[in-house]
């Protein structure tokens, strides 16, 4: 496998670090996992959705934001210039990939429907822990939304609003917060290895 950084520069002035791995030259398989507003990518849902993806024969990119890069928070109002910097990275090397899969977390999921709309190419979607302007982007593209019953920002109420179909799911996890982890350290490993299982089938189907 060949690892590499992508040295991007960002709207905040700082340089962007976008880990790529690939499993070998010919490969034409990618998974892009977009993070949460305070989620990075070495956090665990996502860390293990990026293993997850390797060993179902992925390539993998994996994004981390200018803001991020830059050590300081986001302003909402500055979300545009995440979707713009995230879409500088992904196109710097998707086309040579013919399968391609965006797992994104929380405000990450709505970077990544922009970033999709913006690319115009067939793209299969893993929402984890959406939001409420997400369901657009959830309702216009293929894909699975996975959250957790104590997740304090996506609902049940939410989550009816999305039309399931032969390309779209829904998948609830009991007792999971928005971090789709739960008080005890025991049922946040038993939440993992659930999240685990969904990565693997979503990414081998």
């Amino acid at each position: 496998m060949k690892f590499e950084i992508l040295t991007i520069p960002s709207f905040w002035k700082t340089d962007m670090k976008q880990k790529y791995y690939q499993l070998y030259e010919e490969n034409n398989k990618l998974v892009v996992l977009f993070p949460g507003k305070n989620y990075p990518c070495d956090k665990p849902c996502l860390h293990f959705a990026g293993t997850s993806s390797i060993q179902s024969g992925f390539d993998l990119l994996v994004l981390e934001y200018g803001y991020q890069a830059a050590r300081t928070d986001l302003d909402m109002n500055e979300l545009q210039r995440v979707i713009e910097d995230s879409y500088e990275s992904v196109q710097r090397i998707i086309s040579k990939y013919n399968q391609v899969v965006f797992i994104s977390k929380s405000i990450g999921t709505i970077v990544a429907g922009e970033v999709h709309e913006q690319l115009e190419i067939p793209v299969k979607h893993l929402f984890l822990t959406p939001i409420k302007d997400t369901i657009h982007y959830v309702n216009k593209f293929n894909g699975l939304v996975v959250y957790g019953t104590k997740d304090e920002v996506f609902n049940h109420e939410l989550a009816n609003q999305i039309n399931i179909d032969k390309v779209r799911e829904v998948i609830e996890i009991p007792n999971a917060s928005h971090s789709l982890e739960a008080p005890s350290v025991e049922e946040s490993i038993e939440i993992l290895s659930k999240l685990v299982k969904i990565y693997v089938n979503f990414l081998n189907k």
